[in-house]
């Protein structure tokens, strides 16, 4: 089947997986596909390469509809049809392409009863991704931008299902290629499938909620001198939740942190290169923000390298593993079975090798403390502006909340997580850690708020500097 590459080109930048739109497109190769289902209109699924003005290319899965009249939509856009993969990886179906093989694998799943029969939809708030539910009991995922080697997301999914974690969607199914690019053998990891949790809650949409009422009850109490206790008392149930959840993460992270596994995901000590990686990456975090033209927060510079050359001291940092590498309240769901951690991909921006290295589980720990940093003020942003009356007097409100979740998340995770032996032992590298960790976070968040949403950069400045201040106090 020949497919009109100019609509291809055409059809890019309109996608919201499409990670290049900023870049002039000078090029847009077939490099396999295969007819899924003849139709009419036929799906067919597609990898793509982009080539640029300037820059490297990528490459894309595409699932396509081909009309009889040769015009191309993305399936998406169609998604009855995609009901098809549902049945495919049931069957175990393997369909040739001109050069390689796409496998469908579905151990999960019974041939006899495959999924399909009842409905499909898309759903339409993920943006590196593409994701369908079919009959309300199974998600897949489709991986956009593709890379040779192992996702992560599909890979610690099915080592996560095979050990029994009952905090993750079990992972029933899996979409794959193997074929020659290039002159090169080529294996990529195309989808992910997963039991899919009907009714389960959003974390960051749960918190927001929560956050709102919160503050809804302030301003009814005329904004009444805030304390712990008083915190507690108001928003005790989401604190509660904080603490299971530091007792999921700290369970994810003991499995994670096993030795008697595969090589590429077993754990092993963290040393003092490991170390020195880890101060380096803080101070490119620190150099990109400060190379940049924005002037606000160079104050910041000299106390942040100062701060992060304290990790150089710490001698014994615990082990490092596989681990999230992404993780805020966006990426767990609260259901009917408890907290659920999803979507183990790690940082979109980064290489899949980056992805994929072992590194300290603080790290995840530090994501999710800077999310209830970011949960506190964006329900602020959703009742006032930044200096206002009632911005001001919801503020201490805020932090008060936040600090609480802090100290309900980690004194959960410091409680399950000690049989797991991974941490550093002494309890003053582990806060150097965090620190260091949180901080290198924030500078992430810093770059990423100046360009898309310069009113939220305060939240990673303030970060920066509380994680300074803390550090200053010990």
């Amino acid at each position: 089947m020949s497919i009109d590459r100019a609509q291809i080109e055409n059809l890019l930048p309109s996608r919201r997986w499409f990670g290049s739109k900023g870049r002039a497109i000078v090029g847009v190769e077939i490099l396999d596909e295969a007819e899924l289902d003849q139709g009419p209109p036929a799906l067919v699924e597609a990898l793509v390469r982009v080539s640029y003005e300037h820059g490297g290319p990528d490459c894309y899965q595409m699932p396509l509809v081909i009309e009889t009249d040769g015009s191309v939509t993305d399936a998406l856009d169609s998604v009855e049809l995609l009901r098809a993969l549902g049945s495919l990886m049931a069957q175990g179906a393997t369909i040739k392409g001109r050069a390689g093989t796409f496998r469908f694998n579905g151990p999960g799943l019974d041939p006899l009863a495959p999924p399909g029969g009842t409905s499909v939809r898309s759903i339409g708030a993920e943006q590196t991704n593409s994701s369908v539910v079919i009959d309300e009991s199974i998600i897949v995922k489709l991986f956009r931008r593709i890379e040779p080697g192992p996702n992560p997301d599909l890979e610690l999914g099915r080592l996560l299902t095979g050990e029994g974690f009952s905090s993750i969607p079990a992972q029933v199914g899996e979409l794959s290629y193997e074929g020659a690019i290039d002159g090169d053998n080529v294996e990529l990891d195309l989808g992910i499938c997963q039991q899919y949790l009907s009714g389960g809650r959003d974390g960051w949409l749960e918190t927001l909620a929560q956050l709102g009422q919160l503050y809804g009850r302030a301003e009814e109490n005329g904004h009444t001198e805030v304390s712990e206790d008083v915190i507690a008392h108001h928003a005790g149930g989401i604190l509660d939740a904080i603490e299971e959840l530091g007792d999921v993460t700290a369970s994810l992270h003991v499995l994670l942190s096993k030795e008697d596994i595969e090589p590429d995901l077993a754990s092993e000590p963290a040393d003092a290169t490991d170390v020195k990686e880890w101060v380096q990456r803080a101070h490119g975090s620190l150099d990109r923000v400060f190379d940049s033209q924005h002037e606000s927060g160079v104050d910041l510079k000299a106390a942040v390298e100062e701060t992060t050359e304290r990790l150089l001291a710490v001698q014994e940092p615990g082990r490092k593993s596989r681990i999230h590498g992404d993780y805020h309240l966006g990426q767990v769901m609260l259901s009917e079975r408890g907290w659920m951690v999803l979507d183990f991909e790690g940082e979109p921006a980064r290489s899949l090798r980056e992805r994929r290295e072992k590194d300290s589980p603080l790290r995840d720990v530090a994501g999710m403390l800077r999310s209830f940093d970011y949960a506190a003020t964006a329900a602020l942003f959703q009742r006032a502006e930044p200096g206002t009356e009632i911005w001001d007097s919801l503020e201490p409100w805020a932090h008060a909340w936040e600090e609480s979740a802090r100290t309900r998340f980690l004194g959960a995770y410091l409680r399950t997580s000690h049989p797991g032996g991974f941490l550093p032992s002494a309890l003053s590298a582990l806060a150097v850690m965090l620190d260091v960790f949180e901080i290198d976070k924030a500078l992430y968040e810093l770059y990423y708020e100046r360009n898309h949403r310069p009113a939220w950069a305060r939240i990673p400045v303030r970060g920066i500097r509380r994680a300074l201040e803390r550090s200053a106090g010990r």
